[in-house]
C-alpha cells in the first residue's frame, strides 16, 4: 500500500478510500469509512506532506463543527 499524489490510499481490506486523520512526529494514520485504520510513515516530500497535514486538519475542523452544532442541540432542548 502507498499514498496517493493527493495524500489519500486504498484500503486494502474493503477498496474504499483511505484519509488522513492523524499525524504524529513522523507517522500519519490514515482511515476509511469502514474504519479500518492503517499507519504509514510521513512522506518525505513537502508537497505530500501538507496534502497529509491539510487532510488532518479539515477532519479536525469537521469534528469540532459537529460538537458545537451537539452542543447547540442541546442547549435548545
Amino acid at each position: 500500500m502507498s499514498l496517493r499524489d493527493d495524500g489519500t490510499a486504498d484500503c486494502e481490506t474493503c477498496h474504499m478510500p483511505m484519509f488522513p486523520t492523524g499525524a504524529r512526529d513522523d507517522e500519519v494514520t490514515l482511515e476509511c469509512a469502514n474504519r479500518h485504520r492503517v499507519t504509514f510513515e510521513l512522506p518525505r516530500d513537502a508537497k505530500l506532506r501538507r496534502f497529509v497535514h491539510n487532510w488532518v486538519a479539515r477532519r479536525g475542523a469537521q469534528l469540532d463543527e459537529q460538537h458545537r452544532r451537539w452542543e447547540a442541540e442541546e442547549e435548545d432542548d
